[in-house]
């Protein structure tokens, strides 16, 4: 039985609707452990970043929003298989 992946989200940044997000780059690659508060991708908007932290302890499974790819609010930007207890 394999373990529920954990999801990235792109946070509410309280920006306004016009301020676009992009993927900047990502810290971590597949496959990567990764320890729950850990910055693992950092969005872009006009001159400001904002840094995404892991939700969770674990390995990073997946990456569904690539570099310079645009995002919003909610999006999902990949997801951890986390850690067995």
């Amino acid at each position: 039985m394999s373990l529920p992946t954990v999801p990235i989200v792109v946070p509410e940044l309280g920006l306004g609707p016009d301020d676009a997000l992009t993927v900047s780059c990502w810290l971590v690659g597949v496959g990567d452990d990764v320890v729950e508060g850990d910055r693992v991708v950092e969005l872009l908007t006009g001159e400001i970043t904002f840094d995404v932290a892991s939700p969770t302890s674990g390995r990073l499974k997946r990456i569904d929003a690539e570099t310079d790819e645009s995002v919003a609010p909610g999006d999902f930007l990949g997801a951890i298989l986390p850690d067995r207890d």
